[in-house]
């Protein structure tokens, strides 16, 4: 069982924290506690690398097609009501083939909002590298592969 606290509270839609990434837009609705609640735009086409986090993550996919890849599996592609479930240390990736695409993730465990902004501020700088990339995933528990 994951031990963590979770705050009973009700978030109006207009409550949220928006960082950006060169293709997504992230809107971080609940940072509280051990779940997180997190909306995201995105028309990323190539995705991140395969990568593994320390938090246990699903994701709904609200609009759009959203094509997921788990492991060493194929990628799978899903319309709006797919959802991909991810076990904490899973190496997964998330792309959008064509157009854009809206999700709902949920993470459980340790808390994703201070990576999401930590790669927000770095791609809101010109002339970041890829050293840095992984140096600020590293310290959220994210690594490749």
């Amino acid at each position: 069982m994951v031990d963590f606290t979770v705050p009973s509270r009700v978030i109006p839609p207009a409550e949220h924290d928006v960082v950006r990434y060169p293709d997504d837009e992230i809107l971080l609705r609940n940072v509280e506690g051990g779940i997180q609640v997190v909306e995201f735009s995105s028309t990323d086409r190539e995705g991140p690398p395969a990568h593994r986090h320390p938090w246990h993550e699903i994701e709904y996919v609200i609009e759009g097609t959203v094509e997921f890849q788990i492991d060493d599996s194929p990628w799978v592609a899903v319309g709006a009501g797919g959802v991909q479930m991810l076990s904490a240390g899973s190496a997964h990736s998330v792309r959008i083939p064509a157009g854009s695409a809206r999700l709902l993730m949920v993470t459980v465990g340790a808390p994703y909002d201070g990576f999401a902004r930590d790669m927000a501020a770095l791609f809101a700088r010109e002339g970041y590298a890829m050293s840095e990339v992984l140096t600020a995933a590293a310290k959220h528990g994210v690594t490749l592969g």
